[in-house]
């Protein structure tokens, strides 16, 4: 397994204080109704500015893939529909990486079989050619 896997799969693993500490919460909101109402849209506004300042970091700087991604994880926590988005872009994400690194595998593969060639020792920018 990868590290990004690992890191994925530490993620969702349920027996974190974190994750712990918020199903308390959310069963001591589901006795008053009032509470429930305030915390669902306070996740809906927390994981949809998350997503929409994702969005701008796409075109600005800044890491917009990954605060698309932590606001669909905040959406997920009370939308079916985000939780299974977020589902499917992690598969996707994990199918790239494996596809990338074997694909850089097999480039150091080939690169290993073809042997040094030509190749200079040392750092690239004090390489000089021809000599």
């Amino acid at each position: 397994m990868s590290s990004l896997e690992e890191e994925i799969a530490q993620g969702q693993n349920s027996e974190g204080r974190v994750r712990r500490g918020l199903q308390r919460f959310r069963r001591w909101t589901g006795h008053h109704p009032l509470l429930r109402i305030v915390y669902k849209t306070v996740v809906t506004i927390a994981g949809v500015t998350l997503v929409l300042l994702g969005i701008a970091m796409l075109v600005l700087p800044g890491p917009g893939w990954l605060a698309i991604f932590l606001g669909l994880g905040v959406l997920g926590t009370e939308f079916h529909w985000a939780h299974r988005l977020n589902q499917r872009a992690k598969r996707l994400v994990l199918r790239g990486w494996r596809w990338w690194l074997a694909r850089t595998a097999d480039g150091r593969h080939r690169r290993a079989l073809a042997g040094p060639g030509n190749l200079v020792p040392g750092p690239r920018h004090l390489r000089t050619p021809g000599i």
